[in-house]
């Protein structure tokens, strides 16, 4: 249900163009979308009414059937103002329906993700400890012998595998730490798609292992920005750890939360390796 500021009465209109001046106005000038990254237009954007936070219409639409909280402060909203014209000025008030049963919801990473099912995971070392002297390397980590098992089971042992790297907090050790990140730097829009088909399966996999939500397009786009607009970050592998500013992940941090600093290091040993993801996932090693 909507409700208009234009039918205000001529006695309030002076109350509107302070809110609009004080409110609407500076969430909105010179701002992007803390979803999509774009540079928000007043007439494209919603303004959330608890808390005065904005984002482009059609994402926080988008966002609104997933969680009913705001992406930044975590404030639950049932209302926004759009339609907004900084000049005039004048703006609609929407009131959101009640979410629909079965939408489903984003969850905050939690430790019991793992207790779905029993979580298949299997070390470098506890295989090794019984054949190691006649194992050849690369050892391959096994998510079930091909053509005895389904599709779907191999793919929930891994997603499975991936919340367990997660919760027990492992960090990858990056396979070819020699590899400059230039060699993710796309020359041209072709270059960029074809990283972006590569990394983005993956990547759609970890967001779900991490919150448990089967379609995280939204994140999704945010991630692949940040990817790209981060091709000069560099890799310090005398220390294993990646050169991240934390400003730089602050787009993602309302989403990922204490998981966004182990996400983006997954994320560039995965990108900076040769390997197609099914090659990855049987040799990637992990440590403490």
């Amino acid at each position: 249900m909507d409700s208009t500021s234009s039918s205000a009465k001529p006695s309030d209109k002076s109350k509107i163009e302070k809110f609009m001046r004080r409110v609407i106005s500076p969430a909105i000038v010179g701002k992007t979308c803390p979803i999509c990254l774009r540079n928000l237009v007043a007439r494209r954007t919603a303004v959330l009414t608890v808390c005065s936070h904005a984002y482009c219409l059609e994402c926080i639409c988008k966002w609104s059937d997933l969680k009913r909280k705001c992406p930044l402060c975590n404030s639950t909203f049932d209302s926004w103002f759009y339609k907004i014209d900084l000049s005039s000025p004048k703006f609609l008030k929407q009131q959101l329906p009640a979410p629909r049963e079965g939408k489903p919801v984003i969850p905050l990473p939690r430790s019991t993700v793992t207790n779905r099912r029993r979580v298949i995971e299997r070390t470098r070392e506890e295989l090794n400890s019984v054949n190691w002297r006649t194992r050849q390397l690369p050892w391959r980590r096994s998510f079930g012998r091909r053509g005895t098992v389904a599709p779907h089971v191999v793919a929930e042992r891994k997603l499975q595998w991936r919340a367990s790297v997660y919760n027990r907090r492992l960090q990858a050790v990056p396979i070819s730490p020699r590899i400059s990140s230039q060699q993710n730097i796309p020359r041209n829009d072709f270059e960029k798609e074809k990283i972006l088909q590569r990394i983005e399966p993956w990547i759609r996999r970890e967001l779900e292992a991490i919150l448990g939500d089967p379609d995280p397009s939204i994140i999704l786009h945010v991630v692949s920005s940040l990817f790209f607009s981060r091709h000069q970050g560099k890799y310090d592998s005398s220390s294993g750890q990646l050169g991240i500013e934390h400003d730089f992940l602050a787009p993602l941090k309302p989403f990922l939360h204490d998981r966004t600093n182990m996400f983006w290091h997954e994320l560039r040993c995965f990108a900076e390796s040769s390997f197609t993801i099914e090659t990855y996932d049987a040799v990637v090693e992990y440590r403490q």
